[in-house]
């Protein structure tokens, strides 16, 4: 008797389950990994949606909960949550993050930070959705919307493949 087992595609911690990896939810959670970094916000869950729920840590205080990313994008609540830094300080904070954030990607991991780079990881990604190939399919995401302190610029290379297309 021969048993067959389904291996589940796996889960890619950068979308929400809900989310597949298509070109408008890939742009999508880029430009809100971008976005929340330049807040000072860390993912601790994949890109929901915008009108979602999503789990965050505050990198001016270190709380950690859930915010609406609509919001987060719009940098409300002004108030941002109990025990936070008082708005008078947070300014002078996101300031000295901003400056601190590289233009360049030095990971481990090769996030894309020009558009051409950019290009060949959408493409990439497109391939391996094509094909069915599930670990190719991971990779890419992990290089495309994987934690980089160079989220600003690779936001900003995505936009421009993009926008010659």
């Amino acid at each position: 008797m021969t048993t067959t087992v389904t291996v589940p595609p796996p889960t890619v911690f950068f979308l929400a389950e809900n989310l597949s990896p298509t070109p408008r939810n890939l742009h999508s959670a880029v430009e809100a990994l971008a976005r929340i970094t330049a807040q000072a916000w860390a993912p601790l869950s994949g890109y929901p949606g915008s009108d979602t729920h999503w789990r965050v840590r505050c990198l001016l205080c270190g709380w950690e909960g859930t915010r609406f990313y609509s919001h987060l994008r719009r940098a409300r609540p002004v108030g941002r949550h109990k025990g936070c830094l008082p708005q008078e300080q947070r300014q002078a904070k996101l300031a000295q993050l901003a400056a601190q954030a590289p233009a360049e990607c030095h990971c481990w991991v090769a996030h894309p930070v020009t558009a051409a780079d950019a290009a060949d990881v959408l493409a990439a990604i497109e391939q391996a959705r094509r094909i069915d190939d599930s670990h190719g399919l991971t990779t890419h995401l992990r290089r495309l919307l994987g934690p980089c302190p160079a989220a600003a610029a690779r936001a900003l290379a995505v936009k421009q493949a993009t926008a010659r297309s």
